[in-house]
């Protein structure tokens, strides 16, 4: 098959960098994730440099793949709100990283930074958290950082884009910073880059940028976007009911609607499309909280598809294995302790049988949460590795009751770079087009009707024991059957 064209995209997560070579029509042609620095990721001190260093190897991998024509263009998108302070001379300052809690509280209460302010802002901002701790724990930092980027803004900043914001939709100008908001703050808004739209064309590959990732010097730029945000387009969720599941590192279930809703536990930000909203729920720790079970068992070295095999097999539990887990990151209650319930000793197939079903019944809980609010979800378009793992499928759709759809290309993010770059040379002429021709569903897991009425009953028992635990917690009664873990 000849192709004419591809285009270079990658994804800055939270644990790795994932990249690809996707034409035109879709296709990938090549692909290459490279994890982060392993011990400090643990300590939670990676740097911007550890993201450069992953793209760069990510290039090579690629390249090595592929005899093909040189990409049409780069796209970058990111994980955040996390901010990237670059200091005069050019030197990245350490990431002021979306999980680390380095911000200030945005309420109106002391020490808050809406005290500082006559009237509350339109939204609550994603960046200015951040940037409100780092002016007031890092002044000296602060007072020569030139720009606060985002992750995907100052990757592409060092292939030779201009210093730019690209903005989603123009919906989002409250939801990262406006001049009056930042000048009550105290924020200095030169060191914000300006706005430009999701999609621009931003610069070009320098050729210094050329020899150090091993690019072909030229090619233009393309602004992406927050991986949310790139995940809607890459599965194609841009009519009101469809239902994007993000899946990595974290996770967001988020439904496309024609309206707004007034919500205590669901986010409501404005979607990619004009006219249209993004609602749902994140589980900030989903694939992290596995990688924590593989770690604490000594399954690093080993596939997913053997652990998983183990865990998932029909008759893989036994009685005295039945546990329940209840994570520090649910969707409930984030701020409580990791917590397991059991009987008896607990065996290695145990803790991760019930690790991978307080997945599935974080996932239910919003599930619940937007179907009391109007938006009963029976089907949602799945983005990440934990899309690629057929038996994690089935068992998330018998547990939640949905039908998974799991396109072609399972890196939602990485396909909405594509589709964006596609749209930005003018190769297609919107979202719409771009969604037809390059979004294609590949698997569907439909649940089973038996395993999912015996989950709905553990559902709800798993539901009541949370309930308790949280009263528990709440008075901080050391006694009981409930242990702490970490993470």
């Amino acid at each position: 098959m000849t192709v004419s064209s591809v285009i270079l995209c990658a994804d800055i997560g939270t644990s790795s960098l994932k990249a690809a070579l996707i034409d035109l029509e879709g296709r990938e042609w090549a692909f290459a994730r490279e994890v982060y620095h392993r011990r400090r990721f643990a300590q939670k001190h990676i740097r911007a440099s550890d993201w450069e260093a992953a793209l760069s190897l990510a290039v090579r991998r690629l390249f090595a793949a592929w005899k093909g024509p040189r990409p049409s263009a780069a796209c970058i998108s990111g994980n955040g709100p996390t901010l990237v302070p670059v200091a005069l001379n050019g030197e990245a300052l350490p990431p002021l990283h979306w999980y680390d809690r380095k911000f200030v509280p945005v309420d109106p209460g002391p020490g808050g930074m809406l005290a500082a302010l006559d009237a509350p802002p339109k939204a609550e901002s994603f960046f200015l958290p951040y940037a409100g701790w780092f002016l007031q724990h890092r002044p000296e930092e602060y007072d020569k950082t030139q720009y606060l980027f985002s992750a995907q803004e100052w990757l592409s900043f060092r292939l030779g884009a201009e210093p730019v914001t690209a903005l989603p939709a123009a919906a989002y100008i409250p939801y990262y910073w406006e001049e009056d908001q930042c000048a009550a703050l105290g924020f200095d808004i030169r060191k914000f880059p300006p706005f430009v739209p999701l999609g621009s064309i931003i610069g070009t590959v320098s050729p210094k940028a050329a020899d150090h990732f091993g690019l072909p010097a030229g090619i233009p730029i393309v602004a992406g976007g927050p991986d949310f945000i790139m995940a809607l387009l890459g599965v194609g969720a841009v009519e009101p009911g469809m239902v994007c599941n993000r899946a990595g590192t974290s996770e967001g279930i988020n439904v496309c609607s024609a309206a707004p809703i007034q919500s205590r536990n669901l986010r409501v930000l404005p979607h990619l499309e004009a006219g249209l909203w993004n609602i749902g729920g994140v589980i900030s720790s989903s694939g992290r909280l596995f990688e924590w079970y593989r770690s604490l068992t000594g399954q690093e070295t080993r596939s997913y598809e053997e652990t998983l095999e183990e865990l998932i097999a029909p008759d893989s539990i036994l009685p005295q294995d039945k546990a329940l887990f209840f994570p520090q990151s649910g969707f409930h209650e984030p701020d409580q302790p990791d917590m397991l319930f059991g009987r008896g000793p607990m065996s290695r197939v145990g803790l991760g049988r019930a690790v991978l079903e307080a997945l599935g019944f974080m996932a239910r809980g919003v599930l619940d949460a937007l179907h009391g609010h109007g938006f009963p979800v029976t089907e949602m378009r799945v983005s990440g590795g934990q899309g690629r793992n057929p038996l994690w499928n089935q068992l998330k759709a018998d547990i939640t009751g949905c039908t998974l759809l799991i396109p072609e290309m399972s890196d939602g993010e990485l396909a909405g770079d594509a589709a964006l770059a596609a749209i930005a040379l003018k190769e297609i002429s919107g979202v719409a087009e771009a969604v037809r021709r390059m979004i294609r569903i590949k698997h569907r897991y439909t649940p089973d009707a038996q395993r999912h009425a015996r989950y709905r009953e553990q559902y709800d028992a798993y539901c009541t024991y949370r309930e308790g635990l949280e009263r528990f917690w709440k008075r901080e009664n050391p006694q009981g059957v409930f242990y702490k873990t970490t993470m």
